[in-house]
């Protein structure tokens, strides 16, 4: 086995390498993975200060990768949740927020950087390793935990961010349940809001839409929704011209998968007309404990939530590399 690149830290950042792969994590941004060079090619949306995490703010406005938990969208714990219900989650939830603490090692296997982040309003902890091999391809390997007596409702997920150009594809599971979670700028068709919708085919505009070639919807759509991935083990796909990222996801919970399409540059607030912002097109996956960002949806008519169980840890893996 060919030994890996020697793994490097600067200030801000930790980077680790193995083959022709580099990725680059940021502690005091939450652990954000911030870059992410696989087969000559940067995967995640760059971005400036201004899309560092901020309490209060949709996670949809950052950059690169980040952990959102124990919910992306936050919210009340229902009252009816035994020991914590009534209690308030941040948006994007308290991970992104927080400083992890942070170790890093190095082994025949390649670089690994542990990050565990612990929860403020909720009992849960979280850990990711991230571990870069010789070969380039990208584990991330999770664990959470809670330590209190009760089941606590955990929506974790991963918030990916990247570019959207006429060259973008995405394959998830073809005829895979949809749920749409937000729709603007195109009118709904053959159903309402809350329909299941099959992906990848979705009526906007009066036309029936291809949501894999994403820069073919109408010019001012911005779409969130959740994809029922069906299986704890499951392949992604994000295209990029002649460039595939592979995703796969394996273990327990990890059913869901949160696809953010933003054709228009909505999710920060600009538009593409004549008086354009020159916001950046841009979309989003986000493989998932649950569907649904918020607790509200979560545990009530979506039913689709992951239960931490006191002294059982949860796993569960993504793996990342080039390919056809």
């Amino acid at each position: 086995m060919t030994s890996p690149d020697a793994a490097s830290e600067q200030p801000g950042f930790i980077a680790l390498e193995g083959g022709t792969t580099r990725i680059e994590v940021v502690p005091s941004l939450g652990g954000r993975v911030r870059s992410l060079r696989i087969g000559g090619r940067e995967w995640l949306l760059q971005g400036g200060a201004e899309s560092a995490p901020q309490s209060g703010s949709s996670p949809m406005t950052g950059a690169g990768w980040d952990e959102c938990a124990p919910a992306s969208g936050g919210g009340t714990i229902p009252e009816w949740v035994q020991g914590i219900g009534g209690r308030p989650v941040p948006p994007g939830g308290e991970a992104r927020l927080q400083l992890p603490e942070v170790t890093l090692l190095t082994g025949d296997d390649g670089h690994q950087l542990t990050c565990t982040w612990q929860g403020d309003r909720l009992p849960w902890t979280l850990t990711r390793t991230l571990l870069v091999r010789p070969d380039g391809v990208v584990e991330a390997r999770y664990e959470a935990t809670t330590a209190g007596t009760n089941r606590l409702p955990f929506l974790w997920s991963a918030l990916m961010l990247f570019p959207l150009d006429a060259a973008t594809h995405i394959k998830l599971p073809s005829a895979a349940r949809l749920r749409l979670h937000a729709l603007t700028g195109a009118e709904l068709g053959g159903g309402t809001a809350t329909s299941a919708h099959q992906w990848p085919r979705l009526m906007l505009d009066g036309k029936l839409r291809d949501l894999s070639a994403p820069w073919h919807l109408p010019r001012k759509t911005m779409m969130t929704g959740w994809v029922d991935l069906g299986v704890a083990r499951a392949s992604l796909q994000l295209v990029q011209g002649t460039s595939t990222l592979n995703i796969t996801t394996d273990g327990a919970g990890i059913r869901h998968c949160g696809v953010m399409l933003d054709r228009a540059g909505a999710r920060l607030g600009g538009t593409r007309g004549l008086f354009s912002r020159g916001v950046a097109p841009a979309l989003a996956l986000s493989p998932s404990l649950g569907a649904a960002a918020g607790y509200a949806e979560a545990l009530g008519d979506w039913q689709a939530i992951t239960w931490l169980v006191p002294g059982a840890p949860c796993r569960w893996t993504m793996a990342f590399q080039d390919g056809e």
